[in-house]
């Protein structure tokens, strides 16, 4: 059985089309060119933004899993997403002018959704919904706005770890950001507030919550439930090293046992994530999806 031609026509993408689409796509680097060099700088040389070019990568994943029903549904282009990307050109231009590079990175969300609803029209547009949505995760923020938010998990983190130590017996004295034990002064600098590891996890724990089986209400769960086991995986860490300074050096807690608990304690945060969705999975009857669906519907 062959679909009806009127269909295939609107299936395909027209020349005319094409030639927008590449016309706008070619405009796109000429205008944001400086922000995708400034992104990769930032992802080369910022640790919290280190995941960034996996995010990319992770969307055209996702894209491609979906390419079948992507391609079956029909082109209608929507004029309504020239608003969205005359927005994003509003953001592009006030973020140049004022030297706001988080702006001009966060206008590429505007305009690619825009784009899509322009060229590709509402229904291809709602499935690459999340798709361009995760992209949010390898754009930057504000300096204050990480600044604000490194303190404070630093804060949280030490009130964990201290109170720990102290029950394991260790002997200290706190002032700000310092921890002077017997044998020296550990510091707790940025890099080891957990920011990183939060944003890791919470685009790790969005990527599971996409994929999460069962109602919204679990897929929120899925997504937030990064952010204690972050705090908490970045407190222990804090502990561990804590304690090994106290028992053994403070030059040998900051060496190479500073990095490895790193990585160790990402692993135990991933793993936590695993454990979170296989408990937040529905449960499975006797009876087989079908009935399910069914009790559902009369429910």
């Amino acid at each position: 059985m062959s679909a009806h031609p009127l269909d295939q026509r609107r299936m395909r993408l027209p020349a005319a089309a094409i030639a927008q689409a590449s016309l706008m796509l070619a405009l796109l680097v000429l205008v944001h060119h400086r922000t995708f060099g400034g992104l990769w700088t930032t992802w080369s040389t910022n640790d919290n933004y280190s995941h960034g070019p996996l995010v990319p990568l992770t969307a055209a994943v996702m894209v491609f899993m979906r390419w079948g029903k992507f391609r079956a549904l029909p082109i209608e282009p929507d004029a309504r997403g020239l608003g969205l990307i005359a927005l994003a050109c509003v953001m592009q231009v006030v973020g140049v002018r004022a030297d706001l590079f988080a702006l001009q990175c966060w206008s590429l969300l505007p305009l690619l959704f825009g784009a899509s609803l322009t060229f590709l029209g509402r229904a291809r547009t709602h499935m690459l919904a999340f798709p361009i949505a995760y992209l949010a995760f390898m754009l930057t923020f504000p300096p204050i706005v990480m600044n604000q938010l490194s303190y404070g998990l630093k804060e949280i983190a030490m009130a964990i770890a201290t109170r720990g130590a102290e029950w394991l017996g260790v002997t200290m004295q706190r002032s700000g950001m310092s921890l002077f034990l017997v044998s020296g002064e550990l510091r707790v600098e940025n890099p080891c507030s957990g920011l990183r590891s939060l944003l890791a996890l919470l685009a790790t724990a969005t990527l599971f919550a996409y994929f999460q089986p069962g109602g919204l209400a679990r897929r929120a769960i899925m997504m937030l439930g990064a952010i204690p086991i972050a705090i908490v995986g970045n407190a222990a860490r804090l502990l561990l090293l804590i304690v090994a300074a106290h028992y053994r050096s403070v030059d040998w807690a900051t060496g190479a046992f500073h990095d490895m608990t790193g990585y160790v304690m990402y692993a135990v945060a991933l793993a936590g994530l695993l454990l979170l969705r296989s408990m937040l999975a529905p449960a499975r009857t006797e009876d087989g999806p079908a009935v399910e669906r069914f009790r559902r519907r009369a429910a």
